[in-house]
């Protein structure tokens, strides 16, 4: 299977102060680091439109995990808001809910191979897509880039092709390169991306 889509944008931060000036104060008083990093790089790529989006995250909301931990073993309680923002996809969630964005959205934890596979359900969308990954552990990044299948003059064109490897390194790093066109390749596990020249 060889599968064709075009990258409209990209953005990348590694920033521990993202620009948040687009999302009202008392919302982004809120925000965990992790929804801020990826609101910052989600935002550089939304188009004002209903698209499906795509969140991964390695650790998630670990910090906020550990506070909840705590507060259980200690009161043998959690607060009902404190849990509901610590979940996988209250980021993406709450990003849609701000936009007013009714296209699904899925969250994606995966281990080490937690980009390549969020980028794989990205890219098995029909519709135009909005696909982030962000972490905060062990330092803060993130990225987010716009794909979908239709031409468009000043997008890169990348196949996707099925292959078995064997990877060792960062997935991070290596996709950063392929999104800052550095390299012209991405390869996963059992697939890779070739920006089509």
């Amino acid at each position: 299977m060889n599968e064709k889509f075009f990258i409209y944008k990209v953005s990348i931060q590694e920033d521990e102060k993202p620009d948040l000036s687009f999302i009202p104060m008392l919302i982004r008083r809120k925000l965990s680091q992790l929804s801020k990093i990826a609101f910052s790089t989600i935002y550089n790529c939304y188009e004002n439109e209903d698209v499906n989006l795509i969140f991964a995250s390695r650790y998630g909301e670990f910090e906020k995990l550990g506070v909840l931990m705590n507060q259980y073993k200690n009161e043998n309680e959690v607060s009902p808001l404190s849990f509901s923002s610590s979940v996988h996809n209250a980021t993406i969630g709450n990003f849609s809910l701000i936009n007013n964005i009714k296209s699904k959205y899925n969250a994606i934890s995966a281990g080490e191979n937690t980009i390549s596979n969020g980028f794989l359900e990205a890219i098995t969308e029909q519709e135009k897509t909005l696909f982030c990954y962000a972490d905060t552990i062990p330092n803060i990044k993130s990225f987010a880039c716009l794909l979908g299948k239709n031409f468009s003059s000043n997008a890169d064109e990348v196949e996707l092709v099925l292959v078995s490897n064997e990877i060792k390194d960062n997935e991070f790093e290596r996709f950063v390169k392929f999104l800052k066109k550095e390299k012209d390749e991405f390869i996963a596990s059992f697939y890779t991306l070739r920006r089509i020249k």
